[in-house]
């Protein structure tokens, strides 16, 4: 019996260098959109809050693997106006916010299904090396 003890030959992703800072980007993007939700904005709070999602995306594109940053480029908003209106920054960090759920979503599939991969070809070679050697107990 073979087994194929090589790791799947489907094109690896690109890494996360920095999986730390991207948890914290997305947990203040998620205070952030609290924040926009509850808090009354006038036109200096709305403009700090553009200048804090952008500096926000800034970063994130900086962290991100070419495919991910792509798709972030797609899905954000570029504002029109230096002091965008409540609830147009409600939609932006909404949109941001569920991005990066989803993108945690995939990692914690992709680390489960890599975990299983591995179990089961740890098993697969347990499971050869034991054909190989007599059972206790048989002498001849």
């Amino acid at each position: 019996m073979t087994v194929d003890t090589n790791l799947h030959t489907e094109p690896v992703p690109a890494r996360i260098d920095e999986p730390e800072k991207l948890i914290r980007l997305a947990a203040m993007a998620r205070f952030m959109l609290d924040e926009a939700r509850t808090a009354p904005c006038d036109a200096e709070g709305c403009e700090r809050f553009r200048r804090i999602y952008e500096r926000t995306l800034h970063e994130l594109e900086g962290l991100l693997p070419e495919e991910l940053k792509t798709e972030l480029e797609y899905l954000t908003v570029t504002f029109e106006m230096a002091s965008p209106t409540p609830s147009e920054l409600q939609i932006a960090q909404a949109e941001l916010v569920g991005w990066l759920e989803g993108l945690f979503s995939g990692i914690a599939a992709a680390t489960m299904s890599q975990q299983t991969e591995a179990q089961e070809r740890a098993m697969a070679i347990a499971d050869v090396e034991t054909d190989d050697r007599p059972m206790p107990g048989q002498y001849l």
